[in-house]
């Protein structure tokens, strides 16, 4: 079991690199996204148009009054079958994961995950379904699915026992 991590939250008043995306739900776990993992992303995303690829989100969990995630890092999904319109994680997709969390990213927290949709648009499949609630159960683990033919994508959380769409907010780099 992992316990959230006192912090502030980065959409504190004032902070104008913080910006909300979609239709933030007040019940849901908040999402917050580094631009540069987002742009690595969709860049990964576009690689493959005619199958679907997927990856992992990486970051931490904390607590400001409620739980919320900060994804810092995005893992490609090494050893998966996919076609069209499938993407099995496999016994050495899961094992490759939990290595390279526990020797390049020890400080990281398992998210959630990502996967294409190429030219379908963006929902979650049954399967997808299944994937999320045994694989990624607890309450603030999140999803993202992205439509690189059609240049779509959404993030997906738990509220209550359904896996719904949701708004999430972008972290824009100091710099840019």
């Amino acid at each position: 079991m992992v316990t959230p991590v006192a912090k502030p939250a980065p959409c504190r008043e004032g902070n104008v690199n913080v910006q909300p995306i979609g239709s933030i739900h007040a019940e849901g776990c908040p999402i917050f996204v580094e631009e540069r993992v987002l742009e690595q992303i969709l860049d990964f995303s576009e690689t493959d148009t005619e199958r679907e690829i997927g990856g992992f989100l990486l970051g931490g969990l904390y607590e400001d009054g409620r739980p919320f995630v900060e994804v810092r890092r995005f893992v490609a999904a090494k050893s998966t079958r996919s076609d069209a319109a499938s993407l099995v994680f496999t016994h050495d997709t899961w094992r490759d994961l939990h290595h390279r969390v526990a020797t390049e990213f020890p400080d990281d927290v398992i998210l959630g995950w990502h996967h294409t949709h190429p030219n379908f648009g963006i929902f979650l499949s049954g399967y997808d379904l299944f994937i999320h609630r045994n694989f990624f159960s607890s309450p603030w683990q999140v999803a993202m699915v992205v439509d690189p033919v059609r240049c779509e994508f959404s993030f997906f959380q738990w509220r209550g026992d359904e896996v719904m769409d949701c708004g999430f907010y972008c972290i824009r780099d100091e710099n840019g």
